[in-house]
């Protein structure tokens, strides 16, 4: 691996906050849910650290969108959970950010 400098990011940190943004634009999108596409969600939101009450959001926010689509309930209420689930990924990938710059030497 390559030295971070003050700008870049460790590869494999920047490779984590990737997977994020991916996540994020997938859930944007997401209509149905898959079991794989969930735990692959998951997995993504578990390589970036240590459980944290931000983490615990995240997922939470996660199992309420894809509870909402799984049940059927009503497209304003998918929407809405949909919206809520990108916000709190939104918050967590920017603490990701400033704990991956803060932590660069």
């Amino acid at each position: 691996m390559l030295p971070a400098t003050d700008d870049v990011a460790p590869w494999l940190w920047r490779d984590h906050l990737a997977d994020l943004d991916a996540l994020r634009r997938e859930i944007a999108a997401q209509c149905s849910v898959d079991a794989a596409d969930g735990v692959k969600a998951r997995r993504i939101l578990f390589s970036l650290g240590r459980p944290s009450g931000d983490l615990l959001a995240a997922l939470d926010a996660l199992d309420r969108f894809e509870r909402a689509i799984v049940e059927c309930d009503a497209p304003p209420a998918i929407e809405a959970h949909r919206l809520e689930c990108l916000a709190v990924l939104e918050q967590f990938q920017e603490k990701c950010e400033q704990l991956g710059s803060a932590t660069s030497p």
